[in-house]
């Protein structure tokens, strides 16, 4: 049976992917749309690492923001946590543990999760993580999914569509990150800023 501290290990990895979500997220962004970082850069003689790093900080934005979105039954994601919490045994041993949480709560706590999850803008990302991140599109075959190209700014709402329903689970349990995730982008942000102040 699934027991409080197996949903707590969940939780807690999830908890951490968003956090990689954001730092790297955080971190690319400038790299993309600081016009004056943009032009100091293509000033040097390095903006080819220069493009490497941005594409490296976008890559793993998608890829750490899909892995909390995975249906993978064998890894931790929320759709393996919306499991979890709808079943009773679980609802049971989280109370016992003093984190009664009520049913009806669960399901319009999933009912807004299902709503992320069913997005054009995270299909996009699924797709782009599919076919061209984790793997590499055949390029004899066409695509015949239904999922539109990913572009700018998908990352950016997934990502703030993701904190309040990572941050209600972890409430439902009883789980506390290190720092709440709005505070994380924060403090990322302006990690960022200082870190492409000084380059070039």
């Amino acid at each position: 049976m699934t027991t409080h501290v197996e949903v707590h290990h969940i939780a807690r990895v999830i908890s951490i992917d968003l956090d990689l979500a954001i730092a790297f997220y955080e971190t690319f962004f400038p790299s993309g749309q600081d016009a004056k970082l943009v032009a100091r850069v293509n000033n040097s003689d390095f903006y080819p690492a220069f493009n490497i790093v941005s594409d490296s900080l976008h890559r793993n934005a998608i890829l750490a923001l899909c892995r909390i979105w995975d249906t993978q039954s064998d890894s931790a994601n929320l759709n393996s946590l919306a499991n979890m919490l709808s079943n009773s045994q679980v609802l049971a041993d989280l109370a016992r543990a003093g984190h009664p949480v009520d049913p009806k709560q669960i399901e319009k706590w999933q009912a807004e999760a299902a709503k992320v999850r069913d997005s054009d803008e995270l299909k996009a990302l699924m797709t782009a993580r599919h076919r061209a991140l984790a793997h590499t599109a055949n390029p004899n075959r066409a695509y015949k999914g239904k999922a539109r190209v990913a572009i700018y700014g998908d990352e950016r709402r997934a990502i703030e569509w993701t904190i309040p329903i990572v941050e209600r689970a972890n409430a439902f349990i009883g789980y506390a990150y290190v720092l709440p995730f709005d505070e994380q982008r924060k403090i990322r942000r302006e990690h960022a800023a200082t870190f492409w102040d000084r380059v070039a």
